[in-house]
């Protein structure tokens, strides 16, 4: 991920020196102003707010119910249909 961090005092770019995982959704990042006449050092957050489309690396619990009950033969039929599809 990339993102431009920008001074809340000058407005100029500064640099994250460092990083903090609190938890999943949320990270300190330690900062510092690039403008040689503010050289503010300050503390950013950046925390997970919401899903606005869930990830295709998720599978429903009923979907993955629904596919335990097949066999293997159905289960191959199934997903070779489904990548032939995309």
């Amino acid at each position: 991920m990339s993102f431009r961090v920008r001074c809340n005092y000058c407005n100029d770019v500064a640099t994250i020196l460092s990083s903090e995982v609190e938890c999943q959704e949320f990270k300190k990042f330690y900062c510092q102003c690039q403008n040689p006449q503010c050289g503010h050092g300050f503390v950013m957050t950046l925390t997970f707010s919401h899903t606005i489309h869930p990830s295709n690396l998720v599978i429903p619990k009923e979907v993955l119910k629904k596919l335990g009950k097949l066999n293997r033969a159905q289960q191959k039929e199934l997903f070779s249909s489904l990548s032939s599809a995309i």
